[in-house]
């Protein structure tokens, strides 16, 4: 089972910011999670929402700004809002992208081709399913998974028709029987965002494939069976 530090850890460190997935990647996660918008230069920002109000306490879209203007945004401990490039360079482990514009999917295969190696350490994910079977298509050897808030009649067919093998699912969704249906159906299955130990042991014990928790050090202990 993966543990997978969403946006970094976002309960134990200021979201999406170096500092966060630095110190997650210390504590043994298997991979982080973050969030891409697109700046008006064409950089892929790490960063959850639109805008900088929340993160920020700045009334600006991330699509308004460059990449440069975004780095001089303090979003937490004095850091900026990175790029996925600096992502990439910080750490060392796998990163799960979420895709939150369609338009990253230009920057995506642009980074990819430049910089092919990169392709084993990118899982884009997506709730715009088209977007990943985009990326998927258009860069060979890439996994990627999608996002559903919701249990469709045949949930493995949406993973089918997105050319991928993932689904991450909301944890309340999911149970035993649900993940073993998956397997039979050759899908993975990883879960969002149980944040208490309760709903992070409850989830191992329905033998998810990775859980994604603001609480990584708690999905770490409870797979030791700590």
């Amino acid at each position: 089972m993966w543990v997978i530090a969403h946006r970094g850890g976002g309960e134990l460190y200021p979201e999406n910011t170096l500092t966060a997935f630095r110190q997650s990647e210390a504590l043994g996660v298997d991979m982080v999670e973050c969030d891409v918008h697109v700046s008006q230069d064409g950089h892929l920002m790490v960063i959850h929402d639109p805008t900088l109000s929340r993160t920020g306490g700045q009334n600006f879209r991330v699509s308004d700004l460059t990449a440069d203007e975004l780095s001089r945004i303090d979003v937490g401990n004095g850091e900026g809002v990175p790029t996925l490039a600096d992502l990439l360079e910080a750490i060392t482990i796998p990163v799960v992208v979420e895709i939150k514009t369609p338009a990253a999917v230009t920057g995506l295969v642009r980074l990819l081709g430049t910089n092919p190696g990169l392709t084993s350490r990118i899982v884009p994910i997506s709730f715009y399913h088209r977007a990943v079977k985009e990326l998927v298509d258009r860069v060979p050897g890439l996994e990627g998974g999608v996002l559903l808030a919701g249990v469709p009649v045949d949930l493995a067919q949406v993973a089918r028709q997105a050319h991928v093998r993932m689904l991450s699912l909301h944890y309340e969704m999911v149970d035993q029987q649900l993940v073993e249906d998956m397997h039979r159906e050759d899908c993975l299955v990883t879960v969002w965002t149980p944040n208490t130990q309760d709903e992070i042991a409850s989830m191992v014990s329905a033998g998810v494939d990775g859980i994604a928790s603001d609480r990584p050090d708690w999905a770490l202990k409870a797979r030791r069976g700590a």
